[in-house]
């Protein structure tokens, strides 16, 4: 009989209210036990009655904040809104390193040598760190609280871009040796990557327990750190127009614009902590709300649902890799080839130039043609995304076969990326491109970047169906960062073949 056809005594009510209560200060809320609310408000029906309503759930929802009678936001949708900011804090960091290149341009002027080497050094440190950190991070589970470690994940990126924000506007910086400040900055893109690791190994752990929904948010919220720079990019060039190259100066100026935006990646991760700290405030006031409500007999058949939360932050048991790859190899190794592959793009993406390269009109110009072409790519990736996250998608691939398949097939993306003006300047002064066309170009990249979205995205979606208990969902977390970042790290040294093939 299934436990919403028992029938139970009064006494055993107070029993179950009472451990539930007391027990281990709250320590069922941590567990896989549940407190049957069928039983308790129908300990008087008959069993064939309680057999006849036992199918029916309802899932406790609780409206947290009431606007209007008709706009609400619930405990799920806020939940959705948190782990898309967290997200946003997770890819920030990198965007942040990236965008800022112009900056340490400036800032190594005279130190040409290190301007050649920043951002491939800066790549370098980052894949290799998050790599071996989120392998090792894999196999720590036992005794684990992953909640805690992505809170940790963010107060160290908040420390770190605070640090890096002063680093703009301080002359303790500005006047700093290049090679000593080179020596720094690096450091600070070690151990923000450290942070974006424990930050991330906490989330997806977190993700899988609780439900695909929230993969998806995590997700979007990657693409949206991704669209943001760009736009930014743009509009900056646009208001700010050319800039006016001056005399050499020993040392840089101050740039308020960098130090912004550094400042920004801080309150991103600010903002996401006291995002979590209100969700599960919110859990343990809706806990005592339900248990008032039981105790004082106003529990209603509506309102039934379960009382635990489905989260399951501290992992009780090691599980083995063997086990992982056995139940999630071909999920895993087609989130290896996506981002692997996914990587060819920063290639063609900064070196093929429109067309009309010739043209008065600033948009072909390449200081506005190539932040754009970014824009279209994280614009595919971010619809991608979204898509999978719709009610019943078709976009949402759950067959692990198919999605190895479709991600080894994005190679097809190399020669046709080849066929664009991937040489702008030809002895004849014309366009090289096989099709002389940008809508082309600009089509293959906005497609190449909804590919990206919606394979990664179901790839982190799917994981927790093959997955048998909590333990095996939070490990797995870990299990596809390390696959993640392998495929970022193989994909930045092919792209380095990719350039040479080019060229």
């Amino acid at each position: 009989m299934s436990a919403a056809g028992r029938v139970c005594s009064p006494e055993s009510y107070r029993v179950n209210l009472t451990a539930f209560l007391f027990i281990d200060n709250f320590a069922v809320l941590n567990g896989n036990r549940s407190f049957e609310l069928e039983d308790m408000t129908q300990h008087q029906s008959t069993e064939s009655d309680i057999d006849h309503d036992s199918s029916t759930t309802v899932v406790n929802d609780p409206v947290v904040l009431r606007i209007t009678s008709s706009i609400q936001i619930t405990l799920s949708q806020l939940r959705y809104f948190t782990f898309t900011l967290v997200g946003i804090a997770l890819l920030w960091p990198w965007n942040c390193f990236l965008s800022a290149s112009a900056y340490y341009g400036e800032r190594f002027a005279n130190s040409t040598s290190l301007i050649k080497i920043y951002s491939s050094t800066m790549m370098s440190v980052s894949t290799l760190t998050s790599t071996i950190f989120n392998y090792y991070l894999s196999q720590v589970q036992k005794g684990v609280n992953y909640n805690l470690r992505l809170n940790f994940g963010l107060i160290l990126t908040i420390i770190v871009f605070i640090i890096m924000a002063f680093s703009c506007v301080s002359f303790l910086f500005i006047k700093m040796n290049d090679l000593a400040f080179f020596i720094v900055l690096m450091f600070m893109v070690f151990i923000s990557s450290l942070a974006t690791c424990y930050a991330q190994n906490g989330t997806m752990a977190t993700v899988n327990v609780l439900g695909g929904i929230y993969a998806n948010a995590v997700m979007v919220g990657q693409a949206i750190a991704g669209v943001l720079p760009s736009v930014a990019l743009i509009i900056s060039i646009l208001l700010v127009g050319d800039k006016i190259k001056t005399e050499d100066k020993k040392y840089v100026e101050k740039n308020y614009g960098v130090f912004v935006y550094y400042i920004t990646a801080s309150l991103v991760s600010i903002t996401s902590m006291a995002s979590l700290y209100l969700i599960n405030t919110q859990k343990v006031q809706n806990q005592y709300r339900l248990i008032d409500e039981v105790m004082e007999g106003r529990l209603s058949t509506e309102s039934q649902g379960p009382l635990v939360d489905e989260e399951t932050p501290v992992q009780e048991t090691h599980v083995p890799f063997g086990l992982l790859w056995k139940k999630l190899k071909l999920i895993v190794m087609t989130i290896f080839f996506t981002f692997g592959i996914t990587l060819i793009f920063p290639v063609f993406a900064s070196t093929v130039e429109s067309v009309h390269f010739d043209s008065p009109h600033k948009f072909f110009k390449k200081d506005i043609y190539i932040p754009f072409i970014y824009l279209i790519w994280n614009l595919g990736d971010l619809l991608g995304r979204i898509f999978c996250g719709t009610p019943n998608s078709r976009l949402l691939v759950k067959d692990p076969k198919k999605l190895i398949i479709y991600s080894l097939s994005r190679l097809i993306f190399i020669p046709l990326f080849l066929t664009c003006n991937i040489h702008p300047y030809t002895s004849s002064g014309y366009s090289s491109a096989l099709i002389n066309s940008d809508l082309w170009y600009i089509f293959l990249q906005l497609v190449f970047g909804l590919t990206n979205g919606i394979l990664s995205t179901s790839s982190f979606m799917v994981v927790r169906d093959f997955c048998d208990s909590d333990e095996e969902k939070e490990a797995a977390g870990g299990f596809t960062t390390v696959f993640l970042s392998i495929g970022l790290a193989t994909g930045s040294l092919f792209s380095y073949l990719l350039v040479l093939l080019i060229n």
